[in-house]
């Protein structure tokens, strides 16, 4: 009498499908998890500060393109804030978008303070709305920042321990692109 024996009889069998039942529940719910811990941070920079990043970048072109016609476009203030300006929209994380923006708020800062008189003081002049609108972003941008540092440093502690650091390699989680 020849007995086969179902999948759920064989022992070896039934552990193996319990082993593969576990790991891909740990690893599927972790991931889950890992995702939502990464995407606390990025969902608030996405909805509170891309948006302002994206206009104070087209009040510095704005601003550029008035010093381009006013001091010339190889005047070496001009190039500096270009190529930071450059920098700013190159940047893909928020991290970068700060620190560009950094470089670009100090390099605009000077190029406008260049601009004539005439061509920077009249009262809603292209170059002073635009000025403006510039420093009114940073503004709001170093207020989002700090919200954002908050939940990017929970995220980060969070995912740099095991086993959450391992699921979130395997889950293509960039705990990087936070910073």
């Amino acid at each position: 009498m020849n007995t086969k024996l179902t999948w759920k009889e064989n022992r070896p069998v039934a552990w193996l499908v319990l082993v593969l039942a576990v790991v891909a529940g740990v690893l599927g719910i972790g991931a889950w998890k890992v995702r939502g811990v990464a995407d606390v941070a990025l969902d608030y920079y996405r909805q509170n500060m891309e948006a302002d990043f994206t206009a104070r970048e087209t009040a510095a072109q704005t601003i550029l393109g008035i010093a381009e016609a006013e001091l010339g476009a190889e005047d070496a203030k001009v190039q500096t804030a270009s190529a930071a300006l450059a920098e700013s929209q190159a940047a893909t994380t928020p991290g970068e978008k700060y620190a560009a923006g950094t470089k670009l708020e100090t390099a605009l800062g000077i190029v406008y303070n260049a601009l004539p008189q005439a061509a920077r003081d009249p009262q809603k002049s292209a170059a002073q709305l635009a000025w403006s609108e510039f420093v009114s972003r940073t503004d709001i941008l170093s207020h989002s920042m700090e919200q954002y540092n908050t939940y990017a440093v929970a995220a980060e502690k969070t995912l740099q321990g095991f086993p959450a650091s391992l699921i979130a390699k395997l889950a293509g989680v960039d705990v990087q692109a936070m910073a």
